[in-house]
């Protein structure tokens, strides 16, 4: 990989927590959000990052950067990019405004102490007019069907999130359901995204922010974001904070085919972007 080098995050500091009405928010609609989680210095810092891992198609290890709305290894263009684990290659991102004030609403939220909470992150990067939807779908979907999860989500763009470009949008009250059947996007399961068609979406709720803003959910709740068809790029950093999973007795583990189906096609894989 080619060299570079950040350097430090800058030394500005932000210290942001949530109140106890954006608490109670989150518990009763499964998510919330903030306008500030950074300065806008850090956002500076972290652009040549983002671009860097996204850059050549680089990620930050064998088969870490993948389109969620393509078959791995697609030719061409993607629609919905996304590189996994960004601080494998850049420890410093877990140094930032963001990932400490992130872990620690995430602690608020889950009403644990921060040092507990298990962190991994993503970027998922929406082209200008070409950005795919990211169709319903809930996060704890994707994991360990033999696991049990505690775990928040935290949504960060770069550039602004709107409406046209792709915000996030929630399904207030979601999270307090099972994890619902959910498919491979069209039905393929060399696609790594996932859709539920479970969904009455009447009462979604788009949350448009600024650069620097960012949101938080429950692990169970449904969300999506729209095409971006805005004229510029949608760049995200999403972190995932956890409560280490305990395992589910043998007798309630639940049937998720969807899974299976996505391992066997990831494994199946013979070529690995580096």
């Amino acid at each position: 990989m080619t060299d570079f080098d950040p350097g430090p995050p800058p030394a500005a500091v932000l210290d942001v927590r949530l109140d106890d009405a954006q608490v109670d928010a989150f518990r009763r609609n499964g998510f919330t959000s903030i306008e500030r989680i950074t300065t806008d210095e850090e956002l500076e810092w972290l652009a040549p990052i983002y671009d860097f891992l996204f850059d050549d198609k680089r990620g930050t290890w064998k088969g870490s950067y993948f389109d969620l709305a393509r078959p791995y290894d697609a030719d061409g263009d993607d629609f919905v990019p996304q590189v996994l684990t960004p601080e494998m290659r850049f420890p410093q991102l877990l140094e930032t405004n963001v990932s400490r004030n992130a872990r620690a609403i995430s602690s608020q939220l889950l009403d644990l102490p921060a040092a507990e909470l298990k962190q991994w992150g993503h970027m998922i990067l929406k082209p200008p007019r070409v950005g795919g939807e990211l169709p319903w779908h809930q996060d704890e979907a994707y994991w360990e069907e033999h696991l049990a999860y505690r775990a928040v989500g935290c949504w960060m763009p770069l550039d602004p999130a709107t409406a046209e470009s792709g915000c996030m949008t929630f399904l207030p009250g979601s999270h307090t359901g099972e994890v619902r059947v959910h498919r491979h996007i069209g039905d393929d399961p060399t696609v790594h995204g996932l859709v539920t068609d479970d969904v009455d979406g009447s009462a979604e709720v788009a949350v448009p922010i600024a650069p620097g803003g960012a949101t938080f959910h429950h692990c169970r709740t449904l969300h999506r974001t729209p095409p971006n068809t805005s004229g510029r790029v949608r760049r995200a950093w999403a972190n995932e904070f956890q409560v280490t999973p305990v395992p589910v007795p043998e007798g309630d583990i639940p049937d998720r085919p969807w899974l299976r189906a996505g391992r066997e096609a990831w494994d199946d894989r013979s070529v690995y972007r580096s």
